[in-house]
């Protein structure tokens, strides 16, 4: 199936909107008498929309004029958060309350979602209900790099349907040949990428915002996904799960293209490390991101309260600027060959912790009070 490429500069739902019926009209879909949808936009965490980290409401709410304009009565919003996040917040935070309240839709958390159990790969997985009964399916990805998977695009945003324990399932059997058995549970009926700005570097949540001007249409998950990583300067044949996809019959890495699109070279991910000044956080696709992200929440909980200004915050920047500070996390963690000193971070790395005699951060994910109590306690 063709991918539908068009440059959008700007977060205007009537401009947006444009490029969805052009692009409906050049792929030649018809999404005509369908009652109820669900829409899935990227909303991993409580970001501000201009920092690139979320879908930005205005694509979602351009899809939700869509599908009204079509006669779809039933619309919901529905993702579930990064793991261990309070999912009021994160709505909250990223605009989705206020523009599921404003539009009249039904706001889902998939992480508490009734689920029916059904059979894949690596035993059973449980799907949401909602998911399933509905018409249709929309996956509103955002275009991010990755640390992990270099970038994530549709079918990694498809893996928001997950329960918290499948998430931390999914890396502890590696990631990416999951991502790609749970891209044939339920596939989307219509993808639109929000590429209008996109994150490059330390992706998904630390990167820097880029503005790139696309939008990208289309019904299949891995062709969409390869277009865009193509669009952004990575070859979709070095994607390990766009790769391991291709080969399982999942789509073609050379899809056909409608329209254009700005391309940009966006900065990978480091794949070792991502690094704020001198603290390294090391990979591991056993970790999720929510566990690293649970690290820079609590530091920045230490710059935001007074309690912590004189116990831990200069802790902080000695090691930032003058020590070396390295984080590791996941089960197949390793102590960095490198000077400074060493956190295990998360339950994964509880037992290397005792083994090495290391500072360990319990909780999966741990919290941002926990982190920044144990850190003043112990850094």
């Amino acid at each position: 199936m063709p991918v539908f490429l068009h440059e959008v500069r700007r977060y205007s739902v009537s401009e947006i909107l444009g490029a969805l019926e052009a692009g409906l009209e050049a792929l030649e879909l018809d999404l005509g008498g369908a009652r109820s949808a669900i829409l899935k936009p990227n909303i991993v965490t409580g970001a501000d929309p201009r920092t690139g980290i979320v879908t930005d409401p205005a694509v979602t709410e351009s899809v939700v004029q869509l599908l009204r304009d079509r006669g779809v009565a039933e619309i919901v919003i529905a993702d579930g958060p990064g793991v261990g996040l309070d999912v009021d917040w994160v709505f909250e935070k990223s605009g989705y309350r206020r523009l599921a309240e404003r539009l009249g839709v039904r706001l889902v958390n998939f992480n508490t979602a009734e689920r029916r159990e059904r059979e894949w790969k690596y035993g059973k997985l449980g799907v949401p209900a909602i998911l399933e009964d509905s018409d249709l399916y929309v996956n509103i990805p955002k275009l991010k790099t990755h640390g992990y998977t270099t970038v994530t695009l549709s079918i990694k945003n498809h893996k928001g349907m997950l329960s918290e324990a499948d998430k931390k399932r999914d890396h502890h059997l590696g990631l990416h040949d999951p991502l790609v058995q749970q891209a044939k549970l339920r596939p989307p009926d219509l993808i639109v990428l929000d590429g209008i700005v996109g994150v490059e570097g330390d992706g998904p949540l630390n990167g820097r915002p880029v503005r790139a001007g696309v939008l990208a249409i289309g019904t299949v998950m891995l062709e969409l996904d390869a277009a865009a990583a193509r669009l952004v300067g990575f070859d979709p044949r070095e994607i390990r799960h766009l790769r391991i996809g291709a080969s399982e019959g999942l789509g073609s890495l050379d899809p056909e293209i409608v329209g254009s699109a700005p391309s940009r070279a966006f900065a990978p991910a480091n794949e070792q490390y991502g690094r704020v000044m001198n603290i390294y956080s090391w990979r591991d696709c056993t970790a999720c991101s929510m566990c690293i992200d649970s690290f820079s929440a609590g530091v920045k909980l230490a710059i935001r309260e007074p309690r912590y200004w004189f116990t831990l915050v200069p802790k902080l920047l000695y090691w930032g600027f003058i020590g070396k500070l390295h984080i590791i996390q996941g089960r197949e963690a390793r102590v960095p060959d490198a000077p400074g000193r060493v956190i295990c971070l998360g339950e994964c790395t509880r037992g290397l912790a005792r083994k090495e005699g290391l500072l360990h951060l319990p909780g999966c994910p741990p919290t941002a009070r926990d982190v920044a109590e144990t850190l003043r306690r112990e850094l």
